[in-house]
């Protein structure tokens, strides 16, 4: 397995955990997508789904992933919101790729020390 795809499936599972603590199941799995624009696309379809059927367990998700609350409130607060699911699956998926590049850092850090 390529590089991209391990991050790729790495992102997906991430993803999937936190969906999964705020009681949405089976939200995408790794299998099937290839890069971060098809993870972007099943993402939105699922967001989409989310705001019009359970918008609280969306916010729930978002405070969960600890998405910044500035870009949150400007993008909520926009005039365009069909474009919503897709910002929000950027932001998610932006996030979690902070969050493992961090936890790789440190492992790789604590893994030199002396």
């Amino acid at each position: 397995m390529n590089e991209e795809k391990n991050r790729v499936v790495e992102v997906t599972e991430t993803i999937s955990r936190d969906f999964d603590k705020a009681g949405i199941s089976s939200v995408i799995t790794p299998e099937g997508i290839d890069n971060l624009a098809q993870l972007k696309e099943r993402l939105t379809r699922k967001i989409t789904v989310l705001i019009d059927t359970d918008y609280e367990k969306l916010l729930n998700i978002l405070y969960r992933i600890d998405i910044n609350e500035n870009k949150l409130n400007k993008l909520f607060g926009s005039k365009n919101r069909e474009y919503i699911p897709e910002k929000l699956a950027d932001l998610i998926i932006e996030r979690q790729l902070q969050k493992i590049n961090f936890r790789n850092r440190y492992r790789n850090e604590k893994n030199n020390l002396p």
